[in-house]
């Protein structure tokens, strides 16, 4: 089974997640580090569990916060194609909602591949990794 991994570590305290969010300002994006999913699945691998579990926590946490999921992919040169994406996007959103979120401050979209940080084709899979990623917009905070 072959599964996409996210590259970018997250060792540095100033780059935790909590420490991200709440230096963000209201139409900023983060970028949830190491997201990722069973091959052309929306289905998150195991070790992403403790990132998803770190947002929920500061979801409940500050209640007045509300995001928008943002899913993207690679390598897929056709930009009407966001399905994959949208169900990416929308495995995290169900996932809060589950774990207690209130469903309305949370939305989802997925843009497949039309905002890639590198462009495509990218050249490795460093850059593959980079434009397969989850962000979160801030709606509100």
């Amino acid at each position: 089974m072959q599964i996409y991994l996210n590259p970018q570590k997250n060792n540095n305290d100033n780059n935790t997640l909590i420490s991200q969010i709440q230096q963000a300002k209201v139409g900023d994006f983060v970028t949830l580090r190491n997201i990722n999913f069973k091959f052309n699945s929306e289905v998150m691998v195991n070790s992403s569990m403790v990132n998803l579990d770190e947002l929920l926590q500061i979801m409940r946490r500050q209640l007045s916060l509300n995001i928008e999921i943002h899913g993207h992919i690679c390598c897929n040169p056709d930009p009407n194609d966001v399905k994959l994406s949208n169900r990416r996007a929308k495995a995290i959103h169900d996932y809060l909602i589950k774990n207690g979120i209130q469903q309305r401050r949370l939305a989802y979209k997925g843009y497949g591949s039309n905002k890639p940080i590198f462009t495509l084709p990218e050249k490795n899979e460093i850059q593959r990794a980079a434009n397969r990623r989850v962000e979160i917009l801030i709606l509100q905070k």
